[in-house]
């Protein structure tokens, strides 16, 4: 997110934000507060109110779907818990207060979006099977169709012979040797569900992402031909001190015990899982800088900066402020294994 120094930090209205706007004419509860906003009328007062009055920035809302059922989950989730211990802030120069941001980087947020969209997706397909007022005019004669889709397909099918019968399909395909779809054909990608899950994000992004959980195309969880020929490299996790490497998170971190007199377990036992990331990306950040993540001090080189770390035993956790910042929520190197496996050493 940019700050143009020239304009003030805030909300962005746009004229004609592409909003579902059936559910939008009655009044929805701020999720901090008892006012009531009509989102349909007047969003951008909403997007004022929450900015000015709770310090609060929903990015990219003109792309949400189902926006009042977004809210009132927010609504409900900060009733149980402090926003503080939810919603990543930060802090604008220029302003005292720190600001809270509703986006996709936090996981929640996201999978939220998601199963918004998903639920819109699925709400036009039904309109589109039950809806009666479908006119079109006969590709083949004068007849004008006013009812269903089904109508129209079925006068398709009895008065022209018109036949989209699924096995006349699969037929043609195996005749045809068409055993599946274009992929280079976008005419279809309308057709796919995922496509409608973020905005600007076509099925050809979402393929190449890392998702090491997704289970291979037509097979089902634990199932035995899964890992018949499983023959993936397993992932190296870096030492956060020096660059050896290793496939096992716990063998690692007994590397850091005995090469450098840290126990990550034991040194982070007080800190929550955020703050666990946040240390490990600051880590990162002044080794690859050949800072030293305790003093500060500058080396020429890496294999300098690992003496120093040796001798001064600074191989130490800093106190929590000078890691806890916004800016360590991101990860200091893409696809940073060890990241992934913080959890799994809590176990």
């Amino acid at each position: 997110m940019s700050i143009k120094e020239d304009k003030m930090f805030g909300p962005f209205t746009l004229e004609n934000p592409k909003l579902d706007m059936e559910a939008f004419n009655m009044e929805t509860k701020c999720f901090l507060c008892e006012d009531s906003f009509n989102l349909k009328l007047r969003l951008d007062i909403f997007l004022r109110h929450i900015f000015n009055v709770h310090t609060c920035v929903i990015e990219d809302v003109q792309n949400i779907k189902k926006l009042p059922e977004y809210i009132l989950y927010w609504r409900s989730r900060l009733k149980q818990t402090p926003i503080e211990q939810i919603i990543p802030s930060v802090k604008i120069d220029g302003t005292e207060n720190q600001f809270f941001i509703f986006n996709s980087l936090l996981k929640e947020d996201k999978e939220l979006r998601h199963r918004l969209a998903l639920d819109y997706v699925l709400k036009v397909q039904e309109y589109e099977r039950t809806d009666k007022n479908f006119i079109k005019q006969c590709l083949f004669c004068k007849y004008k169709n006013e009812g269903t889709r089904k109508d129209y397909l079925n006068h398709l099918s009895v008065q022209h012979n018109l036949q989209l019968d699924r096995n006349i399909l699969k037929e043609h395909m195996r005749k045809k040797l068409h055993k599946r779809i274009n992929p280079q054909n976008c005419e279809y990608d309308k057709f796919y569900i995922v496509n409608y899950l973020e905005v600007d994000k076509d099925w050809r992004v979402i393929e190449k992402e890392d998702d090491r959980y997704a289970l291979p195309i037509g097979s089902t969880e634990n199932s035995d031909e899964e890992y018949s020929d499983w023959n993936e490299k397993e992932d190296s996790i870096t030492c956060l001190f020096c660059t050896k490497t290793e496939t096992d998170i716990n063998i690692m971190c007994l590397h850091m015990i005995n090469e450098h007199n840290f126990d990550f377990i034991s040194s982070t036992n007080d800190l929550d899982f955020y703050q666990k990331i946040k240390l490990v990306n600051y880590i990162r950040k002044m080794i690859h800088n050949r800072k030293c993540p305790y003093c500060n001090q500058i080396e020429e080189s890496s294999d300098a900066l690992e003496e120093h770390l040796g001798n001064f035993k600074h191989c130490i956790i800093p106190s929590t402020e000078v890691f806890n910042q916004p800016e360590f929520y991101f990860p200091t190197y893409e696809n940073d294994t060890f990241l992934y496996l913080i959890e799994d050493l809590e176990d």
